[in-house]
């Protein structure tokens, strides 16, 4: 029996980009035929998965749950997959001793910015990320420009990467109501206003505290009813409330730390813009969730931008307040301006789909399978 074995660590609990992801193409596989007898989705953690298809059954399997997650991922997850024709690991990590086929995905490294997380973090994260690239037999990089950063931080050989770009969740190309949506905005806010959107886990490099002074000044001198919704948890410890109470915005700043998939889509629905101040991304996968739900896109110019919006996104060269305040002020005043970004980024958005990252990815995982198919000598997982 040939068996592909996922570790689906990420998907539990709430899920953010990494979770969503995987649950992405859990999804679409389960709608496909497949070169797998099994897809068995692995955690320490129960799982939970909606929308399946049933051409392709998905096994979620969970264990070994009291065990701290790095532990699992080296020891338990190695032995539980120990007989599958390949172990995919979705989420920058594997387990390096393992002694059968991997395919790691990474979506992102950021060695070019040096001050981006703390010493500690990188000492977390670092060493086990490039290991794990280096252990791979091959690496999904989410971007031409992740790979391009994988060869020449990680040294890892161009001859083991692949490049995959994600897309938009369907649930953003959806057409929702307006009493919908407007439902989801007083949740939000406790009452129907126009806004404003971040999305995204708060970094350095998304400039959240010049996002929020920017915005500031731009309802103060347009004289606009605008509120500012952040959406995403602040991993980065980015001073946030201080930044708000600097700007004199807690009346008309919100702050969410997670929303649902389809909370989340009715929200990028009804903002005025969606705003990513970021200097550097693996790529922007929120940045196609806004253009698929037809909302215009203001970011900053940044090393996938070509890959990802291209021409359907209007950009900053930098990220400072003051040209903030310009792109704000631009779209949120001129409205014929903004309806053209919100045209030209749906048909952008829809040139991705995740039926084919699906279809690319499993690809992938079929050749890269082969040589080793031990499942189908020895038996299951």
């Amino acid at each position: 029996m040939r068996t592909l074995a996922v570790n689906a660590l990420r998907m539990a609990g709430k899920r953010t980009a990494m979770g969503r992801h995987m649950e992405s193409l859990a999804q679409h596989w389960s709608r496909m035929e497949v070169p797998f007898d099994r897809i068995v989705l692995m955690s320490p953690f129960e799982l939970d998965l909606e929308n399946l298809g049933t051409t392709t059954k998905i096994e979620l399997r969970s264990f070994g749950g009291g065990w701290p997650n790095a532990i699992w991922e080296q020891v338990a997850l190695a032995h539980a997959a120990r007989d599958a024709a390949i172990l995919f690991c979705p989420a920058y990590t594997c387990p390096y001793l393992y002694r059968g086929r991997v395919v790691v995905a990474n979506h992102g490294i950021y060695e070019a910015l040096p001050d981006e997380f703390s010493w500690w973090v990188r000492l977390r994260t670092t060493p086990i990320n490039r290991l794990s690239v280096r252990r791979a037999n091959c690496v999904i990089a989410n971007s031409l420009s992740t790979k391009a950063d994988l060869i020449k931080y990680f040294a890892v050989p161009e001859s083991r990467l692949e490049v995959i770009l994600p897309a938009a969740n369907e649930l953003c190309f959806e057409t929702y109501g307006k009493e919908s949506i407007a439902e989801e905005v007083n949740r939000a806010f406790g009452e129907r206003v126009p806004y404003v959107i971040f999305v995204g886990k708060l970094s350095r490099r998304r400039n959240v505290p010049n996002l929020i002074k920017a915005f500031s000044i731009v309802r103060e001198k347009a004289g606009l009813p605008h509120r500012l919704l952040i959406i995403g948890p602040n991993t980065g410890n980015v001073p946030l409330e201080e930044s708000i109470a600097a700007a004199g915005a807690g009346s008309f700043v919100k702050h969410l730390p997670h929303a649902e998939m389809l909370p989340l889509a009715k929200l990028y629905a009804g903002a005025d813009l969606y705003v990513l101040p970021t200097t550097h991304e693996g790529i922007s996968q929120t940045m196609f969730e806004a253009m698929a739900s037809g909302t215009a896109v203001l970011t900053v110019e940044h090393p996938t931008l070509a890959e990802g919006g291209g021409d359907a996104v209007f950009s900053l060269p930098t990220p400072s307040v003051d040209d903030l305040v310009a792109g704000l002020t631009t779209l949120l005043t001129d409205h014929s301006l903004r309806r053209r970004f919100v045209e030209k980024g749906r048909a952008r958005a829809a040139q991705f789909s995740w039926r084919r990252t699906a279809e690319a990815t499993m690809a992938i995982l079929d050749r890269v399978g082969l040589p080793a198919d031990r499942s189908a000598r020895r038996g299951g997982v």
